[in-house]
Parts: C-alpha cells; structure tokens; sequence
C-alpha cells in the first residue's frame, strides 16, 4: 500500500514540475520532500518483511519442524547391578604338573604309541626301545646269580657243619649279593626300555621319532596336568593385605575377550622377594577347558563388592571437563548433570549420586551437545520414549510409523529370547504379524519385562 501511495505522489508531482512556469521558487523543496517520502516507505516495508522473518522462525522452532532439528544420540537407562573393585595383574597361565619324560637307557625306537595332544593315564607305555641287548645282558647276570645263588646256599650249610672256613663262607656270600645286584640292574634296565608316563595328563610335547636313535637323558615327551590349571601372580608386598587364601579371582585372555573365567586363590606365599618386593600368588581356575598352558592371561582379584548399585557405561562420561558429568534426555532435551562415581569395572561405572534408576543417560552422541539442547533418540516413538521414563502411555491416539515400527521390530528380535516368544505369538494369534498396534504393544510388554528382571 505505502509503494502505490509513493508512486502516485511521483507522478502528479512530475506533472506539476514539468510546467515551469508553475511553482518556479518551490521545486527545490518538492524534490526534497519527495526523496524523503519514499525513503519512509522502503523503511516500512523492510520492517515488515523483517517482522515476516522473525515471525517464520519463531513458528519453525515451536512447529511442526523442530523434531527433525533435533541431534539424534544413542542412550541407556541407568540400571542397578553389581560392581567389583578388583587388583589387576597380568600373568601365564600354567598346568599344575609339567614333566619332560626322558630316557634312562640308551636304545632304538621300536614301537612309538602317544602322540601330541593325546591323554594318557599314569603307566601307559608312550614308547618301546629295542631291547635286544639289554635281554642279552639280562640273561648273562640272571645265569651269574643263580650259579652265585647256589654257591652261597651250600657254602652256608658245610659252615654249619664245619665243613669249610669262615673266610670261604664269607667269599660266597659276597659274590652272591654282587650277582643279585648286576642282576637287579640288568632287569631294571631291560624295564627302562618301556617308556612309561608318570602320571595321568596330556602329552604336549613328542621329541622323537620311530626307529630313532635315542641316548641317556635325552628328553623324550612333555607331559602336562591340565586340571587345574593355574595363574601365579607377584602381587606389591602394599597389596597382599587384601589377599587371603579362598579368594575370588576373575581370569580373562585374549583368545576369549567375551567369556570370564572364575578362580580361587589356592596358595600365598609365606616371604615376601626382596628383591622384587612381590609375593607369589597361586590361583587355581575352575572349569579351564577353553584355556591353555602358555595363554596370555589378566588376573583380577575382588577385593571389594558393591551390591544393588546404579551403574552406567563408562563411554557415556562427558570428557571435555574435569568433573565426571553426563547427559540424561529428559523431554526431547539434553541436560548436563554431574555425577559422584565410586567402583570402576571394565566398561561399568558406578554412580554414588546425580542419577535416578531408569533415566537416560547419553552415550553416543553427546560431544559437542548444550544445556537444553534439543536430541532424539532414532527408532523411539514418542510412546516408547514416554514408556522408557515411566510416564504413562497412550496409543489409542497416535498414529505408528511403520518405518519406525519396522527399526523397532528389527533391533528387539536381535534378543533370542524375544524372537523366540514373538515366534511363539505369532502362532498363537497369526493376525498381530499384520497389525502395527498389537505389535508395538508386544515389544513394549518384552521391555518391561526385561526392566523387571533387571537386578
């Protein structure tokens, strides 16, 4: 309106000026007031498109728009569980009896009847040497000892009879326990030729081959005793007041980053090394059959337990400041809270005070998040948000995504549990494959029951 109003001012001027002889002494002061009409109205008009900017964007922040401004981040609810103070100390894990087998004889193989990784029981023959000479020499001292053996009897019956001198007796006797002794030892030589185990294990070790020539003391089989196995720590003489014998012990390796295995302190020692400063420390580990000798392995021994405590992940912890702070959603916003911690477990953080069980804490997403910062969660409906903070829920009103139903459908089916009973649903009542409200009320009844039996 104000721009029509200018240009008709322009143009009756411009018909009154363009007559000299009309108003000779006021075209100066026409010409003035006409420049500062129009600067007037453009003044106007960019307050008013101005105005329409402000007012657009007022109403794109409270409208329909807002939603998908939001920064989406990912977040868990804080849950209450156990936590463990542990002494952490790395070693390798050990049998408890570990042998080298080694030859006591000189000989051939003749016969090889264990191989690597082979269990054995205590007595079983591993390997058999030749034993020809051996036997020859064997039956040589036998001879030697029967004929001594008789001389001996005789000579001993004519000394009761005073039919020889004493010094004769005493001959016979002495060959005759030399000749026990040669004989005893050929046939324990020829025994040596058998190559036993010494107790019942696994043989982890075979250094010989069939028809090889083997000599005294060369190192035949390792045998080894896996239950139990063990892990001996040198635990900081500061720290072995917190040690006892009965001990709880978790061990982990990295061939088995996702299963723990348990332990019992089994031995202390008495003496602390001087020069170490360490004690050595045996612990015995339960059910080791994933676990071998040699393995790498993390000890953690519990030193301190905290029970039904609020615990978070360690990964939802805000690490641009100092103070240990997180950030809960709470009504589409991100709010900054700080936190006291007590016991830290692997990726566990335990939470003295700032927190409520079942609040969600942040924990992707939350760097370079403000106070008051509007955040979503992607694949949470509204109803399932409110559900999460234990506010009630309505679905009769709200209409379901399917997009959404679908995420939603596909990240709680990744639970073997839950598939199996949404499997089971289905057979009983076919009709909820195909219906959106049945389903979301299905998986918010397996969330809830999964809250429940949270401890």
């Amino acid at each position: 309106m104000s721009k029509q109003i200018i240009k008709g001012l322009i143009h009756s001027s411009h018909r009154r000026i363009d007559n000299p002889s009309m108003f000779p002494h006021k075209r100066g002061f026409v010409w003035c007031f006409m420049v500062s009409l129009l600067l007037l109205g453009l003044s106007n008009c960019s307050d008013q498109n101005s105005g329409a900017s402000n007012d657009s964007q007022r109403g794109n922040r409270g409208g329909p728009n807002s939603q998908s401004a939001a920064i989406p981040v990912q977040a868990e609810p804080v849950a209450r569980g156990d936590i463990s103070r542990f002494l952490l100390q790395t070693t390798t894990i050990e049998a408890e009896r570990q042998v080298d087998i080694l030859a006591k004889v000189s000989g051939q193989v003749q016969e090889l009847n264990a191989e690597e990784g082979m269990r054995v029981r205590e007595g079983q023959v591993l390997a058999k040497l030749d034993e020809a000479e051996l036997t020859i020499n064997y039956l040589r001292t036998k001879v030697s000892y029967e004929t001594d053996k008789s001389v001996y009897e005789r000579s001993k019956e004519m000394l009761e009879k005073d039919f020889i001198a004493t010094e004769d007796y005493e001959a016979a006797r002495l060959q005759f326990e030399s000749s026990k002794a040669a004989y005893e030892a050929a046939q324990l030589q020829l025994e040596y030729t058998n190559i036993r185990a010494p107790f019942t294990g696994i043989v982890t070790t075979r250094n010989i081959e069939l028809g090889q020539r083997i000599n005294v003391n060369q190192s035949l089989f390792t045998l080894a005793d896996f239950n139990p196995l063990r892990a001996k720590i040198y635990v900081p003489e500061k720290d072995i007041s917190q040690i006892f014998e009965g001990q709880e012990a978790l061990i982990s390796v990295e061939a088995q980053p996702d299963t723990e295995f348990k332990g019992i302190v089994k031995m202390i020692s008495p003496v602390v090394d001087p020069e170490s400063g360490t004690s050595k420390v045996t612990i015995d580990i339960e059910e080791p059959s994933l676990l071998k000798p040699g393995m790498f392995a993390s000890v953690y021994i519990t030193t301190e337990t905290h029970t039904n405590t609020l615990i978070i992940p360690k990964k939802s912890l805000v690490l641009e400041t100092d103070v240990d702070q997180v950030y809960i959603y709470r009504d589409g916003s991100a709010h900054k809270v700080n936190l006291e911690l007590g016991f830290t477990s692997g990726e566990k953080v335990e939470v003295l005070s700032g927190l409520q069980e079942g609040e969600l804490v942040v924990t992707a997403g939350q760097d370079g998040l403000r106070e008051g910062l509007p955040i979503r969660i992607p694949g949470l409906e509204e109803p399932e948000q409110r559900f999460a903070e234990n506010q009630p829920v309505q679905t009769e009103n709200v209409a379901i995504d399917p997009e959404r139903l679908q995420r939603i459908e596909e990240r709680m089916l990744q639970n073997a549990e839950i598939k199996k009973e949404y499997d089971k649903r289905i057979q009983e009542n076919p009709d909820m494959k195909n219906n959106p409200e049945k389903k979301l009320a299905f998986f918010r009844e397996m969330r809830q029951t999964r809250q429940d039996q949270r401890p």
